[in-house]
């Protein structure tokens, strides 16, 4: 079974990951946490661009500035069209919850 970021406690969701690694997080430091999990979790080039749309979604939700909506359609642009983002996506088959929280203290 696919673990999900909301299997994580509060404190593990607050410290998980390092934001958007690259880039400035702005306001979007628990989106980017959430993201780095999911590139954790693992999975098919299915699984990346969702986990890309889905950070980018909730960066849309979070938005309440003009450029707040520019730099979301930049990241997303950024994690689609760049070949680096493909290189940190851990594929394969799903990791379980315990070898994600491994790889993310690893890290």
């Amino acid at each position: 079974m696919k673990p999900h970021f909301s299997d994580l406690t509060t404190g593990q969701k607050a410290n998980f990951g390092d934001g958007c690694s690259f880039v400035p997080d702005f306001i979007f430091t628990a989106n980017c946490r959430q993201h780095d999990f999911n590139y954790f979790r693992a999975g098919s080039i299915k699984d990346k661009l969702k986990a890309d749309w889905d950070m980018c979604r909730m960066m849309w939700k979070d938005s309440f500035f003009c450029w707040h909506y520019l730099v979301t359609i930049v990241y997303w642009l950024g994690l689609t069209l760049l070949p680096l983002p493909y290189f940190f996506f851990h594929w394969g088959k799903y990791n379980t919850l315990e070898q994600i929280m491994a790889l993310d203290n690893v890290l």
